[in-house]
């Protein structure tokens, strides 16, 4: 018994065996596939598992390089020395401190994210060089036309080179967001149009004060989401086809006077056609004066119509009442500006308009209560469900009472203000007083 007691003792005093390491025995390309759901910062830090995992991160095909903002170009160039696979995605949003160094390493980055594509090519590339000097400082290298396999391209403060000889387009591309990018006239070209031309799967068009000057025509057979701001650029935007488009936000407040006939609003109209087919619409007016006698087209399938406007002008109540007579669909209608002259308005309005809307949202300019548009639009719409108002009343005296007394069409109308007083329900015929969120808390 003494010698099976000693050898269950010296059994006992065995080490352990070493743990089993299933993590890094796992198949090359579960491991992979674990280093490509993680950030870039925690696909670092796995060298610190094992020694198997030392420097993994670095060979991984298809690794996402986002830089959080703020992050030094030093780091950027660190990183992308180190690793040598594939990147799928790189985004980088410079650092104003850096802004002195910035241009020939982003000639850098695009340069070697072109060449290290990997099996499948980089699919997204994202850089923002605002804070380096301004608007339209850096020109952009002629790299980028080589990553024929992006999926997303994302640029601003660039100007854009020449295309290159035989460029082929992006044909996977499916998102384009340029803002404050320019295009330089040294060509008979126009880039922009052949960067969208080549791209027939280009889902999503996003221009914020790209000047790219010339004459060209914007088609996009695949396009459904279109956003356009241009305030003073002289650029002269004109669309062809655009069959599959689905929303479009249109800031049209200066740039159209460089270029269009505008003084009978028919280049106004003939830009404004191209986007009859949306389902939503948000639209800022020109603020030059023109003259509309109606809108000769239909918006057949508009849902949703948002108005930026000045209506101390006459020309834009015109436009209007001219889109809401030509949106027999229309559903929700969001105003932002002033409203006044209540007997002008009163007199726009015609039978059967707007039969199917139910939400009226106002944006009020200067704290001003858009009373007489409030009372047209409760005594004309006979399906509405929500009107509401930005701006809250001071008392429930006279101008709430004008609501209260005046004829209602739809019998579920509500009026919803901020804050203080959020609803008056005309089917209690009383005000719904509650308290506002800086109350309760």
């Amino acid at each position: 018994m003494a010698a099976a007691a000693a050898r269950r003792t010296a059994k006992e005093m065995d080490p352990p065996p070493p743990p089993v390491d299933r993590l890094s025995n796992l198949p090359d390309a579960q491991l992979d596939d674990i280093l490509n759901r993680l950030t870039l910062r925690d696909a670092v830090r796995t060298s610190a598992i094992s020694r198997a995992w030392r420097r993994r991160w670095e060979s991984v095909h298809g690794l996402a390089l986002s830089f959080p903002d703020g992050t030094p170009c030093s780091a950027v160039d660190s990183i992308l020395l180190r690793h040598i696979g594939g990147v799928s995605r790189f985004a980088f949003t410079l650092h104003a401190a850096d802004s002195s160094s910035a241009d020939p390493r982003v000639d850098d980055w695009l340069v070697a994210l072109s060449r290290r594509g990997g099996r499948v090519g980089v699919e997204s590339i994202s850089i923002n060089l605002q804070a380096a000097k301004g608007f339209f400082s850096t020109p952009l290298h002629s790299s980028i036309f080589s990553c024929a396999r992006l999926v997303s391209l994302n640029l601003h403060s660039f100007s854009i080179p020449p295309l290159p000889v035989g460029f082929a387009g992006f044909p996977l591309l499916r998102e384009l967001y340029l803002s404050h990018i320019v295009y330089t006239i040294d060509d008979d070209e126009n880039r922009l149009q052949g960067m969208v031309h080549g791209s027939p799967l280009l889902r999503l068009l996003y221009l914020d004060e790209v000047d790219a000057p010339g004459d060209f025509v914007i088609e996009a057979p695949s396009l459904q989401s279109l956003t356009l701001i241009s305030s003073e650029m002289k650029s002269d935007w004109r669309f062809g086809e655009l069959p599959c488009l689905q929303y479009a936000s249109i800031d049209v407040a200066e740039y159209m006077q460089h270029g269009l006939p505008v003084e009978d609003g028919y280049g106004f109209l003939e830009f404004l056609a191209r986007f009859s087919q949306v389902r939503e619409l948000i639209l800022n007016s020109p603020t030059y004066t023109f003259r509309i006698h109606g809108v000769p087209f239909t918006f057949h399938n508009l849902k949703s119509l948002e108005l930026w406007t000045q209506f101390n002008f006459m020309h834009h109540i015109l436009l209007m009442f001219s889109i809401l007579r030509t949106s027999p669909n229309l559903e929700i209608l969001k105003i932002k500006g002033m409203i006044a002259n209540p007997e002008f308005l009163n007199a726009q309005w015609t039978d059967g308009m707007c039969p199917n809307l139910q939400v009226v949202q106002i944006t009020s300019a200067e704290g001003w209560l858009p009373l007489s548009f409030m009372k047209l639009i409760l005594s004309k719409v006979s399906l509405l469900r929500t009107l509401s108002v930005d701006e809250c009343p001071a008392s429930q005296d006279d101008p709430l009472n004008e609501l209260l007394n005046c004829t209602i069409a739809s019998a579920q109308a509500q009026v919803l203000f901020k804050d203080k007083l959020d609803e008056i329900n005309f089917d209690r015929m009383k005000f719904a007083e509650k308290d506002s969120p800086k109350e309760r808390a």
